[in-house]
C-alpha cells in the first residue's frame, strides 16, 4: 500500500453522529473504528463548534476501510475581552494494518491544510512527531499526583531506579528505564497498607479543618459562574460554564457495558469498570455562592484514581475547598491516587507534601496558522491550567 492508495475524508460536526452510527453499526468485534458514539455525541454538541467545522479526519484505504483517524476539537482563546477560535488535536491513531506506512503523517499533513490555529497536549510519541513538524512548545505545566500511601516517594526500590535513570541521562545513554516494575509494585503492595494507615488520619484532619468553613452541594449541572476573581489571567483558554456543563452532560468515557465500541479497536478509553463525574458547588456558611469543582473517579481497585477536571472560585483563598473535597471523594471511592493542580497541592502542609506528592509535567504545543494569527501572537502569554485540553473530558 502506498500513500496514493489512501484517501482522507473530512467529517464535519453536523455529519459526525450519522457517520459514527454507520461505521460502528457495520463494525465487527475487534475491528478498528475511528470514534465512539459518546465522543461523537459530545463533539456534535460542542457549544464552541460550528456545524461546518471539521471534527474528524479519517483515512480510508482502496477498499474504503477506515485505517486511521485524527480528532479535532474547537475551543476559544480569550485575551482580555476578545475571543479567538482555536482547535485542539485530540485522538490520533492508525490501524495496525498500515502502521509504519506514513498514514499517520498523511493525517497530520491533511490537518495542517485546514489552516487553523492548533494546539495539542499528548503522549511522548505525539510530542516527538509534532516537534518534527515544527510545532512550538512552552515550558511544561507542573502538577502533582497525591499518593495517600506515600509509596511513590518512600519505596526504596523506586529511589534506586530513579537514581539509575539519572546516571544514564548523565552518560547520555539511550537505554530506557521504567520507574515502576513488578518488583517495585510488589514492595508497594506489601507496605502501602501500613503507611496508608499512618497518613490517612492526617489527611482526614486536613479535610475536616478545611471543610468547616464551607458548605458543599453535589449537582448534575453547575448553575452559574462564580463572581470574577480579582486579577484573573489576561490570556487563557476560555472554558465558560456552558463548556463545563457540556462536559458533564456528554462524557467521553462511560462505565463498562455502556459503550458500543468497547469490544472494538478504538484505542482511546471509551469505557472503564468505574467512571463517575462529580460536580460540587461550594457555598459559605451563610449560603453565599463561592464557586464549583468537578472531579472524575475512574479505574478499578488499586488502579483507580481521582482527577480534578475543573474548578472556578470568586477568591483564590476558597480554592482550598478543592483539596478537602478531593480527599473526601478519594476516601469515599477508596482511591489512593489524586491528580491535583499545583495551586491546589500548595494547600497541603509541607511536611506531608514532601512524602505524598509526586511532581508531574504536562507539555503544550501549538501550530499557528500564520505568524500573525491570534495564537501565534499570544502563545507566550497564555496562562495554562491543568484542565486545558481534551484530557478534562477523559
Amino acid at each position: 500500500m502506498t500513500e496514493s492508495d489512501i484517501r482522507i475524508e473530512h467529517i464535519k460536526v453536523k455529519d459526525l453522529l450519522p457517520f459514527a452510527e454507520r461505521v460502528i453499526s457495520a463494525a465487527a468485534p475487534g475491528q478498528f473504528v475511528p470514534i465512539s458514539m459518546q465522543r461523537a455525541a459530545a463533539h456534535a454538541h460542542n457549544p464552541y463548534a460550528a456545524k461546518d467545522d471539521v471534527a474528524l479526519l479519517v483515512a480510508l484505504d482502496s477498499d474504503d476501510e477506515v485505517v486511521g483517524y485524527f480528532g479535532i476539537l474547537p475551543l476559544l482563546l480569550r485575551n482580555g475581552s476578545d475571543y479567538h477560535k482555536v482547535h485542539w488535536f485530540t485522538t490520533w491513531n492508525v490501524s495496525s494494518k498500515v502502521r509504519g506506512r506514513g498514514v499517520g503523517a498523511q493525517l497530520m499533513d491533511e490537518a495542517l491544510t485546514l489552516r487553523q490555529d492548533f494546539l495539542i497536549v499528548g503522549s511522548v510519541h505525539a510530542r516527538r512527531v509534532c516537534r518534527k513538524n515544527g510545532f512550538w512548545e512552552r515550558a511544561p505545566l507542573v502538577y502533582y499526583w497525591l499518593d495517600s500511601s506515600g509509596m511513590s516517594q518512600l519505596n526504596p526500590l523506586v529511589w534506586l531506579r530513579r537514581g539509575y535513570r539519572k546516571v544514564l541521562r548523565l552518560l547520555k545513554s539511550k537505554k530506557q528505564v521504567e520507574i515502576t516494575s513488578p518488583l517495585t509494585e510488589s514492595l508497594t503492595n506489601r507496605i502501602a497498607p501500613l503507611t496508608q494507615s499512618w497518613f490517612s488520619p492526617q489527611l482526614a484532619k486536613i479535610e475536616s479543618e478545611i471543610s468547616g468553613g464551607f458548605r458543599f452541594r453535589e449537582v448534575d449541572q453547575i448553575h452559574a459562574e462564580p463572581a470574577k476573581a480579582p486579577h484573573p489571567p489576561e490570556t487563557e483558554l476560555h472554558r465558560g460554564i456552558e463548556v463545563v456543563n457540556w462536559m458533564l452532560k456528554y462524557p467521553w468515557v462511560v462505565e463498562s457495558g455502556q459503550s458500543a465500541t468497547e469490544q472494538m479497536d478504538y484505542y482511546f478509553s471509551d469505557a472503564r469498570p468505574l467512571y463517575r463525574q462529580i460536580a460540587v458547588e461550594v457555598y459559605s456558611p451563610d449560603e453565599k455562592y463561592l464557586g464549583f469543582v468537578v472531579f472524575s473517579v475512574s479505574g478499578k481497585g488499586e488502579k483507580a484514581s481521582l482527577k480534578t477536571r475543573d474548578f472556578r472560585f470568586s477568591q483564590p483563598s476558597y480554592e482550598r475547598a478543592v483539596l478537602a473535597l478531593a480527599l473526601r471523594y478519594a476516601r469515599e471511592y477508596e482511591v489512593s491516587a489524586i491528580e491535583l493542580p499545583a495551586e491546589i497541592a500548595a494547600h497541603l502542609p509541607k511536611s506531608l507534601a514532601r512524602m505524598l506528592l509526586q511532581r508531574k509535567e504536562r507539555i503544550y504545543q501549538c501550530m499557528p496558522k500564520a505568524e500573525d494569527s491570534p495564537l501565534a501572537q499570544l502563545w507566550e502569554e497564555i496562562t495554562f491550567h491543568l484542565y486545558d485540553g481534551d484530557m478534562a473530558f477523559s
